[in-house]
């Protein structure tokens, strides 16, 4: 499984590079800073993505293949099953897309980068046409999966491209103020749909529940790392602009990839997460499989397959809630005393563990 996990979130990076170097030379010189970004990104991404996407369907085939062998197997995946055919379509408009971008010089004019957009628009479709949302409902999943997926790797990959590919921070300001409010905006989209598409696998009511089983902890660490997320954020949108407006000097980059970095293991959250079977019936998952590992970690005493979680707060419990909170506060605190970077992002990530561990000792 851990290759799945690994498939699935470069999968994701190479959608991020993809369309945040497009996206990127789209905006004017004087609002982003200089940049270096050689086309073997793009080609690279493509290909990544062309191969990467092969993951859930190689997953299928070997699950079907023992019944009715091998070649009849991927013959049936590729051609009845959504994921399959979903793949076919996303292998032959990368080869498309891969051959536009190697003979054309792509970032040297506007309308180029629009058509490599309508090629990158046409493997996002193909990707939530493949989703599990989009095979829970007749349409509403692939669409709430486009947008959510969308306005992840617009936000992801024009911090990825602007805070590991340029050469000055130069124009910072700018662009700061044209990205916070599409940053904003996108988590906004985000927020929305990632709901709306959580409601299909899980009753709300039941998101305490779920966190018995794996799909319930990937959920659940996700969403507790869209807390430093929104720290670095914060940092770089209104600390570190506030700083450069008043002529204060500041390398925004370091701050700006710690972000990025956040980001990323949102990303790997997300790539766990779509691999975990939802939690339709929770009572028969534990039942059949057992409470996760994780979970089983914290609860060592037996399992009721009809207990329903709740709060049962604990002086530990509060002590690591706190804790969290005293991460999180640090966080802000190093900035203001000029902390290195790195170190900042543990306490982030301390953060997440903190409450993590906090909220798992306080249910019960």
């Amino acid at each position: 499984m851990i290759w799945l996990y690994i498939a699935e979130m470069l999968l994701f990076l190479c959608f991020s590079l993809l369309i945040g170097s497009l996206l990127i030379h789209l905006v004017p010189a004087n609002k982003k800073p200089d940049l270096v970004i050689n086309k073997r990104v793009l080609q690279i991404s493509i290909l990544g993505i062309a191969f990467l996407s092969t993951a859930p369907v190689i997953r299928l085939v070997v699950f079907l293949y023992e019944d009715i062998g091998l070649l009849l197997t991927v013959q049936n995946v590729v051609g009845e099953f959504e994921v399959g055919q979903a793949w076919s379509v996303t292998v032959l408009t990368s080869l498309f897309f891969y051959f536009f971008v190697s003979v054309t010089p792509v970032f040297k004019s506007k309308v180029l980068i629009v058509v490599s957009l309508v090629f990158t628009f046409l493997l996002l479709l193909a990707l939530g046409w493949g989703s599990h949302a989009a095979s829970l409902t007749d349409g509403s999943g692939f669409i709430f999966h486009t947008l959510h997926f969308t306005a992840a790797t617009v936000w992801i990959g024009i911090l990825l491209i602007v805070s590991w590919f340029s050469v000055s921070s130069k124009n910072w300001l700018p662009f700061i103020k044209w990205f916070t409010p599409l940053a904003i905006i996108c988590l906004i989209i985000i927020s929305a749909s990632g709901l709306y598409i959580m409601t299909l696998a899980l009753n709300l009511k039941d998101y305490t529940d779920a966190w018995q089983m794996p799909y319930g902890q990937a959920i659940l660490v996700k969403h507790l790392l869209i807390l430093p997320v929104l720290l670095f954020a914060f940092i770089n949108g209104v600390f570190i602009r506030a700083k450069l407006s008043r002529g204060k000097k500041v390398n925004p980059l370091p701050w700006a990839r710690a972000e990025s970095v956040v980001l990323l293991l949102v990303l790997s959250a997300t790539a766990v997460l779509g691999q975990q079977e939802p939690p339709h019936s929770i009572e028969s998952f534990i039942r059949m499989n057992g409470a996760s590992n994780l979970f089983a970690y914290f609860h060592t005493d037996s399992m009721d397959t009809a207990m329903h979680l709740q709060f049962e707060w604990s002086i530990l419990g509060v002590l690591f809630l706190f804790l969290g909170t005293a991460f999180g506060s640090l966080v802000i605190y190093s900035f203001k005393q000029k902390i290195p970077v790195y170190l900042t992002l543990v306490m982030g990530l301390f953060c997440v563990l903190s409450f993590y561990v906090g909220l798992m000792l306080s249910v019960g």
